[in-house]
């Protein structure tokens, strides 16, 4: 008697074991395609069929973005049927292409699955003003410059901008007269209707002769064969690298000294012939002071260094010169010479040249 209950035991427990609900997805993705930014909300199904023969229920759907939205019912499926599962996207301030993922949990096998919705925003002229304001035809990027910030020379340094396809048709940018420290790339090659697209730089500053603020710029031209283009300016302050100096050859370094933090011109005019001023530079300290470069990214003020090789406890005297008539439209002048030096307690000193500009 007792091995037949065992026995009894033993199969009610294998066909418990195997009654239970089991969910079917007859799609785990969707692609909307390309849709502009104005439809609004768009909407997809996902069906699950339960091909088990006990009921299953959706616990929980839960997306990796709010701007994923996913609708379901929490009542049991029964063996047969099927249960649906819509997902709404807001594309609103969203240009360019996107992938969203959607974990679904249910009591039964599996226990969760993921749903992905995919496709490509066509951005509205009210969004693509805000993230991309310069565009050239339908090539559009969110910055004209890209700033570098300080580099040690011997060192590199990456920036990016963004850029974004606004038309019905694939285009492939092209770099031109890009600086020879500098490499750009485009990727991808070709962008799509409605995507997006990135312009990485490389600066080596090894490559680049100058010091101090360097700029320069590319052309990004929409296609090859293209006749217009825009124009990226880039900026760079190359200084020495001093990492690798002893305490003791810091001891005996050369230190930078000017006269004046400031040169004030008082009031000045456009009508004004162009006034000369002038500066020293003072090495105080220990061995040769050696300028690196001395420049003014104010067209107005120019600057002449005659020896650019400073010994210690010398002057070097440095002329200055404004030019009234190309100082632009401002009510003040505030220019900045910026001197790089040997002087790893000085890299970079700064001269301003103020006035106060009458019409």
């Amino acid at each position: 008697m007792r091995k037949f209950l065992i026995l009894g035991f033993i199969a009610v427990s294998a066909l418990t074991a195997g009654a239970q609900g089991k969910g079917v997805w007859l799609d785990t993705t969707h692609n909307f395609g390309a849709f502009d930014e104005n439809m609004g909300t768009v909407y997809c199904d996902f069906k699950l069929v339960n091909t088990g023969n006990e009921p299953l229920a959706i616990i929980a759907a839960r997306a990796n973005c709010g701007c994923t939205r996913p609708e379901y019912s929490t009542e049991p499926v029964a063996p047969g049927d099927t249960a649906v599962i819509r997902v709404g996207f807001d594309p609103k301030g969203r240009p360019g292409r996107f992938v969203k993922h959607i974990n679904v949990d249910i009591d039964s096998d599996p226990l969760r699955s993921s749903l992905t919705i995919q496709g490509t925003v066509i951005g509205a002229s009210n969004t693509l003003k805000t993230r991309f304001p310069h565009s050239l035809g339908s090539m559009k990027l969110r910055s004209l410059t890209i700033p570098y910030g300080n580099i040690d020379k011997g060192h590199t340094s990456g920036q990016y901008v963004e850029g974004y396809n606004a038309s019905a048709d694939t285009i492939y940018p092209v770099v031109k007269d890009a600086p020879g420290y500098i490499n750009v790339l485009v990727q991808p090659a070709a962008v799509p209707p409605g995507e997006q697209f990135i312009v990485s730089t490389i600066l080596h500053s090894d490559r680049c002769k100058d010091w101090g603020i360097v700029t320069d710029s590319f052309k990004l031209y929409p296609s090859v064969d293209a006749k217009e283009a825009m124009t990226v300016e880039t900026v760079a302050i190359l200084n020495e690298d001093f990492s690798k100096l002893t305490p003791e050859q810091r001891r005996n370094a050369p230190l930078l000294d000017t006269d004046v933090t400031a040169i004030d011109l008082e009031r000045i005019s456009h009508a004004d012939a162009p006034l000369h001023r002038s500066f020293t530079i003072e090495n105080l300290g220990k061995s040769p002071l050696i300028i690196r470069g001395i420049t003014c990214p104010d067209k107005a003020v120019s600057v002449k260094l005659k020896n650019y090789k400073i010994k210690p406890g010398k002057k070097e005297k440095v002329e200055v010169t404004v030019t009234p008539s190309m100082i632009g439209d401002t009510e003040l002048l505030n220019a900045r010479i910026n001197i790089v030096a040997n002087d790893p307690s000085h890299p970079s000193t700064m001269v301003r040249v103020v006035g106060e500009v009458i019409k």
